[in-house]
């Protein structure tokens, strides 16, 4: 779990319009790793030209966002919002704020992200090996089924276990690697839990509604 720095927050970059925050100068943790990000937002100056104030664009890579809050106006012109993210793919990633407007252009902050892979007890490793690392959605049974991946579109085919994905993910497109889903069933059919592999870890369970 990522430290959480509460109403302090850090690797500023000063715009002529904006101030950029993030609640870490950069991160590094292990693959599976689950915390929050916190972005804040300093406007510099009161007549924002922005046809809607909060139109901030984020891009990421190498990570999962698995929750997030509103804005939220903390004091003049200081907006927050947070982020709950899961490292999904090993390497350097990122998280990215940026804004456009008529006044002063584009103007960008990027906190730099480090996904390894991590110890033996990782959750990351403990799903690997075949442990399901978090605790089952209610009411459902975990199932695993392990081999190399059929994908056609969002259908997912590992070792004749049929499931529907429901985020499109680039990591996963072409893989040629034996994989580990984990999967529930319910009325609705098989429910994605986890896919993971040397190459990725990334996470459903958070979409099912009955395990908010």
């Amino acid at each position: 779990m990522f430290i959480v720095v509460a109403g302090l927050l850090v690797a500023s970059v000063v715009a002529a319009a904006c101030d950029f925050s993030f609640n870490y100068d950069q991160i590094t943790a292990p693959l599976g790793t689950v915390g929050e990000i916190g972005v804040r937002v300093q406007k510099t100056h009161k007549n924002c030209t922005m046809e809607d104030p909060l139109d901030y664009q984020f891009a990421w890579e190498n990570i999962q966002i698995i929750g997030e809050t509103q804005w939220e106006e903390t004091g003049p012109l200081l907006y927050e919002k947070w982020f709950k993210v899961s490292l999904s793919v090993p390497g350097e990633g990122f998280l990215k704020i940026s804004k456009t407007c008529s006044k002063e252009g584009y103007e960008e902050a990027i906190l730099p992200i480090t996904v390894t892979r991590g110890a033996e007890d990782d959750v990351f490793m403990q799903a690997l090996s075949g442990t399901y690392p978090f605790a089952p959605p209610v009411e459902l049974t975990v199932e695993s089924a392990i081999g190399l991946i059929q994908l056609d579109e969002e259908l997912l085919t590992v070792n004749d276990v049929r499931m529907s994905l429901p985020l499109s993910l680039s990591a996963i497109d072409g893989y040629e690697g034996e994989i580990r889903a984990y999967y529930a069933v319910d009325k609705a059919g098989i429910e994605p839990l986890l896919l993971v592999s040397d190459g990725f870890f990334y996470r459903f369970d958070y979409l099912l509604t009955n395990n908010q």
